[in-house]
């Protein structure tokens, strides 16, 4: 067990998730501006489609995530991993058609996939026990901060160059952010092998132990929750710039929106890790599951003046992105060191099934005609499930788990 945390290390990580967060949210922000884009030919149902293909590729990418960082080690994968989805990022601004566009998006989530739950376990190794949950939760927050930082691009962007030239930025920003990280990749790789020698098992984790008895209701209820809170904050992230033009919200309030969201998820969800160190990680992770759906049925409600409506999705970002968060930190402490990256990526991969039906929810919804209160109104199901399924992650089923060694 770590004495002290390795925050240099934390830091890099957080780079990383700010390159993914980018670029997740480049296709959101692009979505009003290609489908006005007669030279693409995307309706609403296709650019539902479009937008699961990204998170497809990482439901693939988490799965193979274990064995990857077990052949490759944590520092190359990751390496390997964000040149991967930078340059099918640029690939993007290529594109003839959806068609392309849709297989860049699935290239650039497969290699996502893998970097994620890498990155994750990397802070986590390099982390004292005691900054576990304020650890998993900065690192994450690097996803919202990339999310800030592409909704600010594309307000000055897409009305200058178009959504591919939007692309092209996340090219740029993968190579600049990429760099921060070399000097921390040694760093990953020393913790790595020290978890590695203080376990001996971990060279023989498998999906096979993963799911023994003693490990299968965790890794499933692990699954469920990141199933469902995937579900409602890549939906929400994937369509409320469109939401809220569906709402008569002209682009730039609707971009508007989309930082508040994302400027919440960055200082909420810091408070709330606090907060959760204090009271408990399962309590607060619930709590935070329910704040979100409130904060989504009053959105689509459209209950107050502009100004609240704000309010709300800066409340929505916290609670979304915390209970996500939240159950990171809850799987990574609740199986032995050996298997923290295979349960890591199961649960983040299997999990992003969610995030791969949550757009196709929001274009279907769109395109019968339902409205977008009703697309707000399927997240906020989601995101009350996610909380309920939390009851059955005790505290008992952790501490079986944690006894296989």
């Amino acid at each position: 067990m770590r004495t002290t945390t390795d925050w240099l290390v934390v830091i890099a990580c957080t780079a990383i998730m700010i390159v993914e967060g980018y670029d997740l949210l480049l296709y959101s922000n692009a979505i009003p501006v290609l489908l006005a884009d007669p030279t693409i030919g995307v309706d609403q149902s296709a650019a539902g489609l479009i937008g699961s293909m990204i998170f497809l590729g990482m439901l693939g990418g988490g799965v193979a995530a274990g064995p990857v960082v077990r052949a490759l080690g944590p520092s190359r994968t990751i390496l390997i991993g964000i040149i991967g989805f930078t340059v099918c990022t640029v690939a993007v601004a290529a594109a003839s058609d959806a068609w392309h566009i849709g297989a860049a998006r699935l290239l650039a989530g497969l290699c996502l996939g893998v970097v994620l739950p890498a990155a994750l376990t990397a802070a986590r190794n390099a982390t004292h026990n005691a900054d576990g949950s304020l650890t998993i939760t900065i690192v994450m927050g690097g996803i919202a901060i990339g999310a800030v930082a592409s909704t600010l691009t594309a307000q000055s962007v897409l009305h200058l160059g178009g959504w591919r030239t939007l692309f092209l930025s996340g090219g740029i920003v993968g190579i600049l952010l990429a760099a921060i990280t070399i000097p921390a990749l040694r760093r990953i790789e020393t913790h790595h092998r020290n978890v590695a020698e203080a376990d001996a098992g971990a060279s023989r984790a498998s999906v096979r132990e993963l799911v023994a008895p003693r490990h299968r209701t965790l890794l499933a209820l692990g699954v469920l929750v990141t199933f469902a809170d995937l579900l409602t904050w890549y939906g929400v992230s994937t369509w409320l710039t469109q939401l809220m033009r569906e709402f008569s919200i002209p682009l730039q309030g609707a971009l508007q929106l989309m930082l508040v969201l994302n400027l919440g998820a960055v200082v909420g969800s810091v408070g709330i890790a606090l907060l959760a160190k204090r009271l408990g990680t399962r309590p607060i992770a619930a709590a935070s599951g329910v704040l979100a759906a409130v904060a989504l049925l009053l959105i689509a409600g459209q209950i107050g003046p502009g100004w609240l409506l704000a309010g709300y999705a800066a409340v929505l970002g916290a609670g979304a992105i915390s209970a996500q968060n939240l159950i990171n930190s809850l799987v990574a402490d609740a199986f032995p060191v050996r298997l923290r990256t295979t349960a890591l990526g199961c649960t983040l991969g299997l999990g992003r099934l969610g995030a791969v039906v949550a757009p196709i929810i929001g274009g279907q919804t769109l395109a019968a005609g339902l409205g977008p209160a009703w697309v707000l109104v399927a997240f906020a199901s989601a995101a009350l499930l996610g909380a309920v399924l939390l009851i059955w992650f005790t505290p008992e089923r952790v501490e079986r788990s944690l006894a296989a060694r």
